[in-house]
């Protein structure tokens, strides 16, 4: 009897084992499966949030191309003016109020009035100008950014021709490091319309040299600094200036001149100099470069 007992006994443990291994694969699978439905839910529920977005951002769009043309109306009214402004809100729902700007004065040329709707919202600062030609509006630059990296927009000559060029200065929201961008539109020598736009990191402008310096993107003390120069609505490079390194990282104390960065490839001069020439320390962010005080 006692081996048969034994039989039963392991028969037994055995079908207590495969039971539990059972038990316990079926609750991986029901996890599993928890899981999968989860993820699929929260999946789902981002797809609606997104859908949510676009509709709510279509439904934003279509309301402020209907302020822009109240506001052109408004300029409409008045084109027989060669200076005029109006500022109001205009009211979309309870939780949307644009403020808007329409201006009309002689911006960018002494004989060429210019046209300035700026719409401002909670969004973003949206902004469109139109040349003056026979009694007529024509739009000639629009421009829009996010209200969390819009600093400000200036007229000035930036590329020395004489002539008074757009510029909006926005820094980045995100990112490591100095990142404070212009974006620049040349008007054309007709006096109405303007280039494309043709943006840079961290510039100075120099209109009277006719030059850009400015401090490259990188942590303090290990970025670049460049410099380009303007030919006609593109520019040309002229140098980038960086810290010679020893194989091992380290700074040697001597200051590269080269017409590339040290990673790209290709190069036409590289000279070594004991120091940062001086037309590049009074430019804005020479202090990152150097590293000094961060």
């Amino acid at each position: 009897m006692k081996p048969l007992k034994r039989f039963l006994s392991l028969i037994l443990l055995v079908g207590i084992l495969f039971s539990c291994g059972q038990i316990n694969q079926d609750k991986k699978k029901r996890t599993a499966l928890k899981d999968t439905v989860q993820a699929k839910s929260l999946k789902e529920e981002q797809l609606e949030r997104r859908k949510a977005i676009d509709a709510q951002e279509r439904v934003d769009s279509l309301a402020l191309a209907k302020v822009l043309d109240e506001a052109l109306k408004i300029a409409v009214e008045n084109i027989i003016k060669n200076r005029f402004k109006k500022s109001y809100d205009a009211i979309i729902d309870s939780g949307h109020v644009v403020n808007v700007k329409v201006n009309s004065d002689y911006f960018f040329s002494k004989n060429q009035p210019h046209l300035v709707i700026r719409r401002t919202d909670r969004s973003g600062i949206f902004i469109d100008i139109y040349s003056k030609n026979k009694n007529q509006y024509e739009r000639v630059l629009t421009h829009q950014e996010h209200i969390n990296t819009y600093v400000s927009d200036t007229v000035r000559d930036i590329n020395g021709d004489g002539l008074r060029d757009f510029v909006v200065n926005t820094y980045g929201s995100t990112g490591c490091c100095l990142k404070a961008f212009s974006s620049v539109y040349l008007i054309r020598q007709g006096q109405q319309n303007f280039s494309k736009q043709i943006e840079f990191i961290n510039p100075t402008f120099s209109a009277k040299e006719k030059l850009i310096r400015g401090v490259c993107y990188g942590h303090p003390g290990e970025t670049e600094l460049y410099k380009y120069q303007w030919k006609g609505e593109g520019i040309d490079t002229l140098e980038y200036i960086y810290y010679e390194k020893s194989s091992k990282g380290k700074k040697t104390g001597i200051i590269i001149s080269s017409n590339v960065r040290p990673y790209d490839k290709g190069e036409k001069f590289r000279k070594r100099l004991k120091a940062v020439p001086k037309e590049y320390r009074k430019i804005e962010g020479y202090d990152w470069f150097t590293g000094k005080g961060y």
